[in-house]
C-alpha cells in the first residue's frame, strides 16, 4: 500500500467507513438471497465520506491516480453511493459526470441518464465498492443501451467475494484503491483489529454462505 493509501484506509476506520462488528455482525445484500448465510463481521459503509471534505479529496486522489490511466470520455457513477465521489473526481479531473439512473423517471424527459453526453463516447463507471457486481452490470447496460461504450470499472473497495471475476468474465476489467484482504492484514499489522479478528473476517471470506472450502491464504 502506498502512504497516501495508508492514510486513507486508517481515516475510513476513523470514520466508521469501515466498521466491525464479531459478535452481532452484519446483513448484507446477499442476505435478500441466502437468508441462512452467516453475518458479515465487517461492514464497509462509503457513504459517509460525502461528509468529510479531507477524506473525500484523499478518496478522490487515489480514485484519479487510477483513472488517469484509462481511456475514458465521461465519468459515469452508480448511484447513490458515488455519486458524491463521482462529481468532485470529474470536477478535479475537468471531464464531464453523467449518471445512468436505476429508477424509473415518472416526470418529464423519460431519459435513463442524467447529464449530457453522445454516443459513441467510453464512459468509465465509479463505484464505492463491489461484491458480485450486480448494481455495476445492471448501470452498464443502461449506458450500453444509450449507445455509449464502458471497458473499465474503478471501486474504492473490492471486497474480493467473485466481483472481479464475474465482470471479467461479461468482458470488463475491474480496477479497485482497496482490496480488502491486504487491507485487513494492514489494520492487523497496525493494532486496529486482533490476529483472531483478522482470522475470523479472513475465514468468512473464504465461505460467505457458510461453506468453509476455501483456502484463506
Amino acid at each position: 500500500m502506498t502512504k497516501i493509501q495508508k492514510e486513507l484506509a486508517l481515516k475510513l476506520m476513523e470514520i466508521g467507513g469501515i466498521q466491525f462488528d464479531f459478535k452481532k455482525g452484519f446483513r448484507l445484500v446477499l442476505h435478500d438471497v441466502h437468508p441462512e448465510a452467516p453475518l458479515s463481521p465487517f461492514y464497509i459503509n462509503l457513504r459517509r465520506i460525502r461528509s468529510f471534505p479531507e477524506i473525500m479529496n484523499l478518496t478522490v486522489e487515489c480514485l484519479a491516480k487510477i483513472v488517469l490511466r484509462l481511456d475514458f470520455d465521461y465519468i459515469a457513477d452508480v448511484p447513490t453511493a458515488a455519486t458524491p465521489i463521482g462529481a468532485v473526481l470529474a470536477n478535479k479531473l475537468r471531464v464531464p459526470q453523467i449518471t445512468p439512473r436505476m429508477d424509473k423517471k415518472s416526470h418529464g424527459l423519460s431519459t435513463k441518464i442524467d447529464g449530457f453526453f453522445q454516443k459513441g463516447k467510453r464512459a468509465v463507471l465509479i463505484d464505492d465498492l463491489v461484491t458480485r457486481a450486480d448494481s455495476k452490470l445492471e448501470a452498464i447496460e443502461t449506458l450500453k443501451a444509450n449507445g455509449l461504450v464502458v471497458k473499465d470499472i474503478v471501486v474504492v473497495f473490492d471486497r474480493e467475494q467473485g466481483g472481479a471475476k464475474r465482470l471479467a468474465e461479461e468482458g470488463y476489467t475491474l480496477h479497485a484503491v482497496f482490496k480488502i484482504k491486504p487491507t485487513l492484514r494492514f489494520y492487523a499489522r497496525t493494532g486496529k483489529i486482533t490476529r483472531e479478528q483478522l482470522t475470523c473476517v479472513l475465514e468468512y471470506l473464504a465461505a460467505p454462505l457458510g461453506k468453509r472450502t476455501v483456502s484463506l491464504v
